[in-house]
C-alpha cells in the first residue's frame, strides 16, 4: 500500500509540473506552492516508518564502519610497535653476544700467551740451571766422568721436564679452547634461536632470562 501511495504522489507532483504554466523567455515554470507542499508531505508520509529505518540502519552501519576503521588501525599500530621492539631487542641480543664473544677470546688469547710465556721462562730456567751444574761438575778434576755422566742425567731431566711441561700446557689450552668454545656455541645457540622465533612470528625471548657475559678462565 505504502509504494503505491509513493508512486501516486510522485505521479501528481509530475502532473502539477506538467501542468503548470512556463514563465515566458525562460525554462521556469510557475507551480502552486502550496499545492506541491501537499504532495510533498504525502509523499513523505508514504514512506512511513520504513524510510526512518532505512535511516537508522544506515547510520549504524556507518558507525561499525568507522569503529572498524578505528580497530584496524589500532591494531596495526602495535603489531608495528611489537615487531619494533622485536627488532631493537634482537639487534641488541646480537651486540651482546658479538661483545661477550670478543671479550672470551681476548681472555683466552691472553691467557693462553701468559700460560706460554710462563711455561717457556720457567723451562729456560731448568735448562740453566741444569749447565750451571754440569759446568760445576766438568771443572771438578776428581769426578770429571761421574760429572759429564751427571750433567747428561740432569741435561736429560731438565729435557724430560720441558717436554712434560710444554705437554701439560698444551693439554691446559686444549681445555680452556674447549671451555670457551662450548661458551661460544651456546651464546649463539641463543642468537639463533631469537632470529627463528622473529621469522616465525613468535615473538622474541627477553634477555633477563638467559644473558651474555664475558666467561672467567682460571687455572
Amino acid at each position: 500500500m505504502a509504494d503505491l501511495d509513493v508512486y501516486a504522489a510522485i505521479s501528481d507532483i509530475n502532473a502539477l509540473i506538467e501542468g503548470s504554466r512556463k514563465v515566458p523567455l525562460s525554462n521556469m515554470i510557475m507551480v502552486d506552492r502550496i499545492k506541491l507542499e501537499d504532495l510533498l508531505d504525502r509523499l513523505h508520509d508514504s514512506f512511513g516508518p520504513d524510510l526512518e529505518k532505512a535511516k537508522t540502519l544506515l547510520d549504524k552501519e556507518q558507525e561499525l564502519r568507522r569503529r572498524w576503521d578505528e580497530h584496524t588501525e589500532e591494531a596495526e599500530r602495535n603489531a608495528r610497535e611489537t615487531i619494533d621492539k622485536a627488532t631493537e631487542q634482537a639487534h641488541r641480543l646480537i651486540s651482546d653476544a658479538d661483545a661477550a664473544a670478543k671479550e672470551t677470546q681476548r681472555k683466552a688469547a691472553d691467557y693462553a700467551n701468559q700460560t706460554v710465556a710462563g711455561a717457556q721462562a720457567e723451562a729456560q730456567n731448568i735448562v740453566q740451571m741444569a749447565q750451571a751444574q754440569a759446568a760445576q761438575l766438568v771443572e771438578e778434576n776428581e769426578i770429571t766422568q761421574r760429572a759429564q755422566a751427571r750433567a747428561a742425567e740432569i741435561n736429560d731431566d731438565a729435557m724430560q721436564a720441558c717436554s712434560r711441561m710444554q705437554q701439560d700446557t698444551v693439554a691446559r689450552l686444549a681445555r680452556l679452547l674447549e671451555d670457551a668454545d662450548g661458551g661460544l656455541a651456546a651464546q649463539l645457540d641463543a642468537v639463533r634461536t631469537m632470529r627463528q622465533q622473529l621469522q616465525m612470528g613468535g615473538g622474541y625471548a627477553d634477555s633477563d632470562q638467559g644473558g651474555y657475559g664475558p666467561v672467567e678462565y682460571g687455572e
